[in-house]
């Protein structure tokens, strides 16, 4: 729990420093633009690692080697690591950095509307 509440302190923290350095102004429509795509970002980036360790593009990777390799590189292609064990970061940190911010742009974006 305390690594989530660091976690989501520290990112508040960007995202209120990145506001004032592009906006020059702190504003709640300027936080929640720029916590909409940090929070985003966070999300993208879990999930990309998500399909990559899941093995969905082991296939693709291994045909794309075949087809495009020459003859005598075929030991060079068995050899290969499939992406999805190269991936050894976890998408669970991504999640747990990017839902709350998330969340709590959605609340200041209420607060905004209301």
């Amino acid at each position: 729990m305390k690594k989530i509440t660091f976690n989501v302190i520290v990112n508040q923290l960007l995202i209120l420093v990145l506001v004032l350095i592009l906006y020059k102004k702190l504003t709640t429509i300027d936080y929640i633009n720029v916590s909409f795509y940090i929070g985003g970002a966070y999300l993208f980036i879990g999930i990309l690692v998500l399909i990559l360790q899941s093995g969905f593009f082991d296939f693709f990777s291994s045909s794309f080697k075949k087809v495009f390799s020459r003859k005598h590189g075929q030991d060079e292609i068995n050899t290969m690591r499939a992406p999805s064990e190269i991936i050894t970061m976890k998408a669970s940190f991504f999640f747990r950095s990017g839902l709350p911010i998330i969340l709590i742009m959605l609340v200041a974006l209420f607060i905004y509307s209301s």
